[in-house]
C-alpha cells in the first residue's frame, strides 16, 4: 500500500471539492481517506514531515505537518504568495518553496512562518497564441546540482536560477523554445537528460541540462494529440525507467515513450478512463491518472510492455493532481 494525497479543485476554481483528501493504493485501486479543508489546493508537495499546498482561487500557500508518526496531517500557516492563480510548487529546502503563479507569470519564494512571500521574480514576454498573451509560469523543478528551473508556458523559455547567499533566487538564463510549445511541465529522465511537455504544441522536448547551457536534444510529437485542439498535461517515468508517460486533455488519452538508449520513441496511446487527465503518478506497477472533469482517478495495471491496462476508477471530486505522501526512499 502506497500513502497517497489527492489535490483538488473547489468552487473558487470552478470545482467541486472542499480540500485535500488522503488515499492509499493496492491491488484493486485506490481507497480513499480522511480528508480536509482547504480552497483549492491544485497542486501539493511533500518534504519530510511537511507539505505544502498550493491555494490557487485565492493566491496563497497554505503549509502543513505531519500530525504524529502517520500520516495524518495539520494545518501549520498560510503565505500569501501576491501573485494570480499559484498552480506548482516546490521546496527549495526544509523551509523554503518556489511556487508559480500561472495567472501572472511570477515565481515567487514563500518560507515558512512568514505571512507574506519573501520574493517575486516577475515573468515577461508571450507567445504567438491567444492563451500566451503574456507571460504564465507553471511548473517549478530543482537540479541536483541545485539550480532551481521554472517553465513559463506564455513565454516559451525554460529559465533557470541559483541560489543566492540568503536563500532567494537569482534569474542567471533563459531558454528559448519553438515558439507555440507551451511548456507545462517537466519530469527528469533516467539518463539525466530532462524531458519538457508542451501544452500548446502537444510533443516532448528532451533537454540535456550539462554544464552552464542547455541544449534541445530531441522533440517528439504525442501520437493521437492535434495542436490546437488538445491540450498536453502531465509526464510520469515507469519505475524500471523504460517508459515515459503523457496526459493529453481534449483527446482524453495516454500517451507511452519507449526510453530507448538513442532517444524517445512513441509506442501508442490509451484512453485516460475519463474525461481531462489533467495529473497522473507513477506508483510503481500502477499509474493513477486525475481525471478532473468526470470526478474521478483511474488506476491502471502497467504491462511489462509499458502498455497501461485499466484496473479500477475511484470516485472523488474534481482531482487536479496526485503525490505520494512520503518521499521515496533512495537507493
Amino acid at each position: 500500500m502506497t500513502a497517497l494525497l489527492v489535490g483538488a479543485y473547489g468552487p473558487d476554481m470552478n470545482g467541486t471539492a472542499t480540500g485535500i483528501r488522503a488515499a492509499a493504493s493496492g491491488p484493486d485501486g485506490l481507497a480513499l481517506g480522511a480528508g480536509f479543508d482547504c480552497a483549492s489546493p491544485s497542486w501539493l508537495a511533500v518534504r519530510g514531515d511537511r507539505m505544502v499546498a498550493t491555494l490557487e482561487g485565492s493566491g496563497s500557500l497554505a503549509w502543513f505537518r505531519r500530525d504524529g508518526d502517520g500520516d495524518g496531517w495539520a494545518a501549520d500557516g498560510v503565505t500569501e504568495l501576491e501573485g494570480v492563480y499559484p498552480c506548482h510548487a516546490a521546496f527549495l529546502d526544509d523551509d523554503t518553496v518556489a511556487a508559480a503563479c500561472y495567472g501572472d507569470g511570477a515565481v515567487v519564494v514563500a518560507r515558512h512562518g512568514q505571512t507574506r512571500a519573501v520574493q517575486r521574480l516577475d515573468g515577461s514576454g508571450s507567445g504567438p497564441l491567444p492563451a500566451q498573451e503574456g507571460p504564465h509560469a507553471h511548473h517549478v523543478h530543482v537540479l541536483p546540482d541545485g539550480r532551481v528551473l521554472t517553465l513559463d508556458l506564455g513565454a516559451d523559455r525554460v529559465h533557470v536560477h541559483e541560489r543566492t547567499a540568503d536563500g532567494l533566487l537569482a534569474r542567471i538564463d533563459a531558454l528559448a523554445l519553438p515558439a507555440g510549445t507551451g511548456p507545462r511541465d517537466l519530469h527528469a529522465l533516467p539518463s539525466g537528460e530532462l524531458a519538457v511537455l508542451g501544452e500548446w504544441s502537444c510533443e516532448v522536448l528532451v533537454l540535456d541540462p550539462a554544464g552552464r547551457e542547455f541544449e534541445i536534444m530531441q522533440i517528439v510529437a504525442l501520437p493521437d494529440a492535434t495542436p490546437g485542439e488538445h491540450q498536453a498535461a502531465a509526464l510520469g517515468v515507469s519505475a524500471d525507467g523504460r517508459f515515459l508517460y503523457a496526459g493529453i486533455r481534449g483527446a482524453d488519452r495516454i500517451v507511452v515513450f519507449a526510453l530507448d538508449p538513442d532517444g524517445l520513441r512513441a509506442l501508442g496511446s490509451v484512453p485516460s478512463g475519463g474525461r481531462w487527465p489533467r495529473h497522473l503518478l507513477v506508483d510503481g506497477e500502477l499509474l493513477h491518472v486525475a481525471n478532473q472533469l468526470s470526478d474521478e482517478i483511474t488506476t491502471f495495471q502497467i504491462g511489462a510492455d509499458g502498455i497501461p491496462v485499466p484496473l479500477a476508477s475511484t470516485a472523488t471530486p474534481s482531482p487536479t493532481c496526485v503525490i505520494r505522501a512520503r518521499e521515496p526512499l533512495l537507493s
